[in-house]
């Protein structure tokens, strides 16, 4: 049963970025239709074996106490949201929402009798849209850490992603190149200079790539033994080790890492290219510190070539297109910054419980100090938006959980000593913490397909580490 919830949630991962990043309606309620479904399946299979969800996902030796509490904060907050209180109670806990629906009323088009109760979100049906798929979020992620229980998993998941992140730079590039500019029969009117994958946006394209060039990455070195190497080989045993048949192959998976950087840059993302330079450094940093078998160097040298190979093709091919996104139109986008200002603003009026989930389209409407000719449905920053729909109570507990996992990922990666799970952690972590970046220049994790990456590469990060290598016959399983 588990092994095929694997199999199907791997498909999910797979599939859902195909149809415009999933940001489409029958996309998402496919998703969401799906992991409940699974879910169901899961606690049915769960009764029959007369089993339990005690010894669950959210376990000691999964996810920490303190960030699965501020996890639940986040839902309880969203939930709250949604309940209709006494207007009175809404007027001490949102004074702005509360006004809001007065001068709803005193201008005629609602009658007072409409807001005898009243709800902390603008808009329920918006939050509890929003709070739903949330849900189908967490639920994908305990089914995903409840099924990995093996490295045979971890290392299928790892293959999973990184050919999810090649087909999306190959076809970016094949679109780019061919100047055709589609998704599918579509034609993409937006973007023509810039490789963009399924996702309309190249921005999206990018965090997808910048998420899965790491694990790639991790999981040549990986493949090709490096970890394993004994310290003090001499030149000559190096060379022969080097001419092994299955060091000959590992090295076919250099071509992932190549293919997804490339088409990284042919994104011509200003946040992308940066990110992607800035893992490259934070990469070599994180292998000074520790490696499994003494040789650091070794393994800083592999990375600097994977990169220098991605620079030197990126040159060959024509390096002027995503020069004249850094020296046109300047660095800084000023719109972008005077939005964040206008965000600030919004966060201060709702500052405990936010305007609601899903709402920052209505809420950010009175806060704009000028005519932008446009309507803004994101903030461009994931975390301002985070905090303006569920407070800093909810937001920010969400905010402080994704944080607090991530160093926790890095703790346990710098204990292991098992290669699979030294080179796929690193990967996997270092690609959730592209994306916690590029986050603060846009709103990539709005998107279904990337959210579900995102969340599967947590997984792993957390996961990988605890592979359980010293109990003999059963080396090959995972604390749940």
């Amino acid at each position: 049963m588990e092994n095929w919830i694997f199999i199907l949630l791997c498909i999910l991962v797979w599939l859902l970025p195909l149809p415009f990043g999933g940001n489409i309606e029958w996309a998402i309620f496919g998703f969401e239709a799906s992991v409940f479904i699974l879910f169901i399946i899961f606690l049915v299979g769960q009764l029959r074996r007369g089993g339990n969800l005690k010894n669950c996902a959210f376990s000691k030796k999964t996810i920490p106490f303190f960030p699965f509490v501020f996890i639940m904060i986040f839902f309880a907050v969203g939930f709250f949201q949604l309940f209709p209180l006494p207007s009175s109670l809404v007027k001490v806990l949102s004074p702005t929402a509360w006004h809001w629906r007065q001068e709803l009323t005193s201008s005629g088009l609602v009658g007072g009798e409409s807001f005898k109760t009243q709800t902390i979100s603008l808009s329920p049906w918006a939050s509890a849209y929003d709070l739903v798929r949330y849900l189908a979020y967490g639920i994908f992620a305990f089914l995903l850490i409840r099924v990995i229980n093996s490295r045979r998993k971890i290392n299928a998941l790892a293959l999973v992603l990184i050919t999810a992140g090649m087909f999306q730079a190959l076809y970016g590039l094949s679109e780019y190149f061919g100047g055709t500019n589609r998704i599918f029969s579509w034609v993409n009117p937006h973007y023509s200079g810039s490789a963009f994958g399924t996702f309309i946006n190249r921005d999206h394209y990018s965090a997808f790539l910048e998420m899965t060039f790491p694990l790639s990455l991790g999981y040549f070195l990986v493949r090709a033994n490096y970890f394993s190497w004994r310290p003090g080989l001499t030149l000559r045993q190096k060379i022969a080790a080097f001419g092994q048949e299955n060091l000959q192959k590992s090295l076919l998976f250099i071509l992932p890492a190549l293919i997804i950087g490339v088409g990284l840059f042919f994104s011509r993302c200003r946040s992308g290219i940066i990110i992607f330079i800035l893992t490259f450094f934070i990469l070599l940093m994180l292998l000074s510190l520790i490696t499994v078998s003494g040789h650091r160097q070794t393994e800083k040298r592999l990375v600097k070539v994977v990169v220098l190979a991605i620079l030197l093709t990126v040159i060959l091919i024509g390096i002027n297109p995503i020069l004249e996104r850094f020296t046109y139109g300047g660095f800084w986008d000023k719109t972008r910054l005077e939005l964040y200002s206008y965000t600030l603003n919004l966060i201060a009026e709702y500052p405990c419980l936010g305007s609601g989930l899903g709402t920052y389209i209505q809420a950010i409407n009175p806060y704009l100090k000028k005519d932008f000719y446009v309507i803004f449905d994101h903030a461009h920053n994931d975390y301002l938006e985070m905090l303006s729909e569920a407070g800093l109570v909810g937001g920010g507990a969400l905010i402080i959980a994704g944080f607090i996992l991530l160093a926790v990922g890095f703790k346990r990666w710098l204990k292991t000593r098992d290669p699979l799970s030294r080179g796929i952690a690193l990967g996997s972590l270092m690609g959730v913490f592209a994306l916690f970046f590029h986050s603060l220049t846009d709103f990539s994790l709005r998107m279904p397909g990337n959210a579900v990456l995102w969340l599967s590469l947590f997984v792993l990060g957390l996961k990988a580490p605890l592979l359980d290598i010293g109990n003999g016959s059963n080396k090959d399983k995972i604390s749940r």
